[in-house]
């Protein structure tokens, strides 16, 4: 927890201006990224893409180190933990050696305190706690119905099955690699694909917005059996049923700007209208966001539901090309993906759990 109730993304942040400068220069450029590459703060393809921009000042080659640790903290489980070990590099006068960025790391790491999860010896990261969201068991036994007959429909063309799943994020990497690596016969892929499905599906934040995110991609297969099995689980698919008591509400209307506060509002307005989250991509880019930040957010790790929360939080602040912050900017951003249904459905949703009406 944050001193004062701050946050470590937050007070990285107000750092910012104060360490792309120190962070750019060399020799510091080269040995703060070596520690930071070698700690997992940093990727190898973040160090390449800064290196490959050859004009960059030091201004500039340090505010791409700097945005690259901001995603860091973002995204990681335990942010205090993170950012304190970004603080151990700063302040490294051996090897690192600069007396501003020592500074500076004194200074967030007074401003922070560790977790008590932050600060145990014990290497094995726990085992995040699942919430219970209702609407699952409503999903789960829909999907666990046709469960059957889909792993029969899917065996005869997995490969296919397997690279629509795994493009936008349904599927992890290992999950793809085994289904198409592995000897095992299709019959067994299958079971096991539709099972890690079936899991990911129980356990999901937003298991209706999840299921009809697998069916939209399972009609893009293009297989009449799939299909039919599918346009049924969509037919009989509800709107996700989050109560509208459990939600924060904040009076905006039409044309006022919303802000990072607004971050749990916006995402539940974009589940409820039914917005496919594998197309966080392109509504960032509607949204005014370039794709340096938008790549960051997606080596950033998660499933496509948290790179869409990440774009709405970057969209929310402000960052790269943004103008707008208001509702009809978001729905002409989420029409402009392609999907209108989604974006026709969001003033309804206002109406309905904010009282906003457009």
């Amino acid at each position: 927890m944050a001193e004062g109730g701050r946050k470590p993304y937050d007070v990285f942040k107000t750092m910012l201006p104060k360490l792309t400068a120190a962070l750019g220069k060399e020799p510091t450029f080269t040995n703060v990224t070596d520690f930071l590459l070698a700690d997992d703060l940093i990727t190898e393809q973040q160090l390449d893409s800064i290196k490959s921009k050859t004009n960059l000042t030091d201004q500039k080659r340090g505010s791409e180190v700097a945005h690259c640790l901001r995603e860091k903290i973002r995204n990681h489980d335990n942010p205090a933990k993170c950012l304190l070990k970004i603080c151990d590099i700063f302040e490294d006068e051996d090897d690192v050696g600069s007396e501003v960025l020592k500074k500076h790391g004194a200074t967030m790491r007074s401003k922070i305190k560790e977790t008590p999860e932050a600060s145990r010896s014990d290497p094995i990261k726990a085992q995040p706690t699942v919430p219970v969201f209702s609407g699952t068991t409503a999903a789960s036994s829909r999907f666990r119905s046709v469960s059957d007959r889909l792993e029969n429909a899917i065996s005869s063309c997995l490969t296919g099955v397997v690279s629509k799943l795994y493009a936008p994020g349904l599927i992890s990497l290992d999950l793809k690699d085994e289904m198409i690596n592995s000897h095992d016969i299709p019959s067994k892929k299958a079971s096991k694909l539709v099972s890690e499905l079936q899991r990911s599906l129980n356990s999901h934040e937003h298991p209706e917005t999840f299921l009809n995110d697998v069916c939209t991609v399972l009609r893009e297969v293009g297989e009449k059996p799939i299909t039919d099995i599918v346009n049924k689980l969509g037919t009989t698919a509800a709107s996700p049923v989050s109560h509208p008591e459990e939600i924060s509400k904040r009076n905006l209307g039409t044309t006022d700007e919303l802000s990072i506060e607004d971050v749990e509002t916006v995402t539940t307005v974009l589940n409820k209208a039914l917005f496919g989250a594998t197309k966080w991509v392109d509504l960032g880019l509607k949204l005014g966001l370039l794709m340096p930040r938008l790549n960051v957010i997606g080596e950033g790790g998660g499933d496509a539901y948290r790179h869409l929360r990440r774009t709405i939080e970057a969209w929310l602040e402000e960052e790269d090309n943004v103008t707008s912050r208001t509702w009809q900017t978001l729905i002409d951003a989420v029409e402009g993906t392609g999907d209108r249904a989604a974006a026709q459905r969001i003033p309804d949703k206002l109406k309905t759990f904010y009282n906003i009406t457009l």
